[in-house]
């Protein structure tokens, strides 16, 4: 009788172990490893993984499954780190819709733009020059260097017949347009290579017996024009100069320039009586702006300095003049206290770079590529700026640089960078996506869960409207409601009318499901227990239901964000979602719709193209996933 009860206490413990030790096996419970299954009275132990399921909640039999996996994991992992990249990336990174550049047009993807020879800095440099996206320069020996990014025009592949030209002369200028080359050598001659849209890489037939005559004492280049100072201070430009007026240097400062610096449209002139003079486009607040003692000779100027927009000057008792649009961050309160002396100064598109007699560097104005994030120790001996690069020479013949170092993804038509662009862009989609398929949910949820409950007349009424929802075309609706919307529309707006048209009309197809599965729980015992018990209807949808086919929402919902994504991305494409400036996915592959970007610049539709591709993919890998973890015929695979 001791012994019936003990084994019968016994055999209650273990049972009473088995229910509340999670996960344990049935042979770490008082199991002989030299005991048979069958003396135990225990099934084999191919079936303890039956009894590990059988106290597992389904939630984590469905998380084992997801994570056994491998596309579901794969897919997870791509998902969030697109996430992470879209989100983190556009709180990172600053972003202004619209800015743009018109210098960095069509920039393919690249890095190293001031990734210099090391024989420059060995050899010491004399000159250094800089273009959009590349560099070139002279050393003291007299070689000749250039580096960056190519761009279509093949700026840093010297045609055999210029290197045929340029063997066994000596070279003894440089200069870099936006996109072109030229040097000149020792016999007065100019050559010069990559864009020649205007001729600019050429010397001009007409000029060029004077330029042999006088002598060549400074290059420049512009956008799609060159410049020749000549050692008798006249000044000779050639190229695009029509537009900007470059064309007429009036001819009583011909003979008194002794010095100059260009941009895209002007060229900031400097006298021999050390007054200024600006040439090309007048009109602009970098003339209007220009202070009077420079113009007249009162200050006598000896640097000069010109960015797009803005002037500069060094006068000989050391006074900094800046002027020009306070939009530019470059006059006024904004100009760097100095510890020294200024003695050079060097401008970009949009910032200026100044060297002290100390050998200290400052740089300041529009920080969109780190071109203001000048060296703050070091003694230096040369500055170089142009555009959005800055090189400085430390007096033992270091070179530092700071600025646009390249384009991870290229940029675009108006010169904006893609990966910029393609991370605000993504955070648009992707929130698009999120709140349409919000509404969708609780739409399809709430009519799905209330018309497969009630049944009856409210059931057939809420079907035929469902049925009458998903006939509507959604394309055609949503161009039609966006060419009704007023011209001046805010893009909150019209993102706002995206999210809501994609929630009221996408909802029907979850509706259906959910109608299904209600039809299917209602009858179970639980729910006729429920309502024995007195339960209300709406507690028994909430509370007892609705956790029942939670899990197939989920899943639908993960699949549905994804034909979201496509929808809104579909809809950019064509016009009529999120509008210029602000990127989208969509909008971002519009160009495509031209060969010669198709074909050209490829970067600029297969990078958004991808995002899409590999959004929608992981989410579809994340769905089928959970669907395929949730289904109980996956417990017996």
């Amino acid at each position: 009788m001791k012994k019936e009860l003990k084994r019968s206490l016994k055999s209650f413990g273990n049972l009473l172990l088995s229910l509340f030790s999670f996960g344990t096996r049935s042979e770490d419970i008082n199991f002989d490893p030299k005991q048979k299954p069958e003396d135990l009275n225990q099934e084999p132990l191919e079936n303890d993984k039956l009894r590990e399921e059988a106290i597992m909640s389904p939630g984590k039999i469905a998380v084992r499954n997801y994570f056994h996996n491998p596309l579901g994991v794969i897919g997870l992992v791509l998902f969030l780190a697109i996430i992470g990249v879209v989100f983190i990336g556009s709180a990172l990174i600053p972003f202004n819709p619209y800015k743009s550049e018109g210098t960095l047009i069509n920039v393919s993807p690249g890095a190293g733009y001031m990734k210099f020879p090391s024989e420059l800095e060995s050899e010491k440099v004399k000159e250094v020059s800089i273009g959009n996206t590349f560099g070139v320069g002279l050393s003291k020996k007299g070689n000749l260097y250039y580096w960056g990014k190519n761009n279509e025009d093949d700026v840093l592949k010297m045609p055999k017949a210029i290197e045929k030209k340029l063997k066994g002369k000596k070279i003894s200028h440089v200069a870099a347009g936006d996109k072109h080359i030229i040097v000149s050598t020792s016999d007065n001659e100019v050559y010069g290579w990559g864009n020649d849209s205007f001729k600019q890489s050429e010397m001009p037939p007409m000029a060029e017996s004077q330029i042999k005559q006088e002598g060549i004492k400074k290059l420049g280049g512009g956008v799609q024009y060159s410049v020749v100072l000549t050692e008798k201070n006249n000044i000779i430009v050639w190229g695009s100069t029509m537009n900007s007026r470059l064309d007429l240097i009036p001819s009583e400062i011909q003979g008194k320039i002794v010095d100059f610096s260009t941009t895209g449209i002007n060229i900031l002139a400097l006298l021999d009586d050390g007054s200024i003079r600006l040439l090309g486009v007048r009109g602009a607040e970098v003339d209007k702006k220009m202070p009077k003692e420079l113009t007249d000779g009162t200050e006598k100027v000896e640097k000069i300095a010109l960015s797009t927009k803005s002037g500069a000057a060094i006068t000989k008792d050391g006074k900094l003049y800046v002027w020009g649009p306070s939009s530019d961050n470059l006059s006024g309160d904004k100009i760097p206290k100095l510890k020294g002396k200024p003695v050079d100064i060097q401008g970009g598109s949009s910032h200026f770079t100044v060297l002290d007699d100390k050998g200290n560097i400052y740089s300041w104005g529009n920080n969109g590529y780190g071109e203001t994030d000048a060296p703050k120790d070091g003694k230096f001996t040369q500055i170089y700026a142009n555009y959005f690069n800055n090189y400085a020479v430390k007096e033992d013949g270091k070179i530092v640089t700071w600025g646009l170092d390249g384009f991870i993804f290229g940029s675009d038509d108006q010169g904006r960078d893609i990966f910029t662009r393609l991370i605000h862009g993504g955070k648009m989609t992707m929130i698009i996506s999120f709140v349409s398929v919000v509404i969708q949910v609780v739409l399809g949820v709430l009519i799905g869960m209330v018309s497969g409950y009630a049944g009856g007349k409210i059931d057939n009424i809420l079907m035929r409207f469902t049925e009458i929802v998903s006939s509507f075309p959604f394309y055609p609706l949503i161009i039609t409601l966006s060419a009704l919307l007023p011209v001046n529309v805010s893009q909150n707006t019209r993102l706002m009318m995206i999210m809501i048209l994609l929630g009221i009309i996408g909802w029907t197809g979850i509706a259906r499901l959910v109608r299904g599965q209600i039809l299917a729980e209602r009858e179970r015992d639980y729910i006729t227990a429920a309502k024995a018990l007195g339960v209300t209807n709406s507690s028994i949808l909430v509370r007892h239901i609705l956790p029942n086919i939670l899990s197939i929402v989920i899943v639908n919902a993960t699949l549905g964000y994804a034909g979201n994504l496509l929808t809104e991305a579909g809809l950019s494409f064509l016009g009529f979602g999120v509008q210029e400036p602000m990127p989208s996915w969509g909008n971002m592959m519009t160009s495509a719709q031209t060969s010669d970007v198709i074909n050209i610049f490829w970067w600029r539709w297969i990078v958004p193209a991808l995002a899409v591709f590999l959004s929608a993919f992981s989410v579809n890998l994340v769905g089928d996933a959970l669907r395929d973890a949730i289904d109980p015929r996956a417990n017996e695979r």
